[in-house]
């Protein structure tokens, strides 16, 4: 599947908000432990993916990043 950086990016994003939102929450005491726990496991390994997706995308149009062993 090939995307594109501006793509790749707001996935980035919107995982680290929901990372950082849940966190928030989690420690104001409006949510949680397992809760916190459950978005994090699921949203973490997204924006870390996600982020070295953007570190190796090219530049112009649709890229197949690699991210090596």
């Amino acid at each position: 599947m090939k995307m594109k950086r501006t793509t790749v990016a707001r996935i980035f994003w919107v995982g680290a908000g929901v990372c950082v939102i849940a966190s928030v929450l989690y420690f104001m005491g409006m949510i949680p432990l397992p809760v916190c726990s459950a978005l994090l496991v699921v949203t973490f390994p997204v924006t870390v993916l996600s982020l070295f997706f953007i570190w190796m995308a090219g530049e112009s149009g649709g890229d197949i990043p690699f991210i090596g062993y």
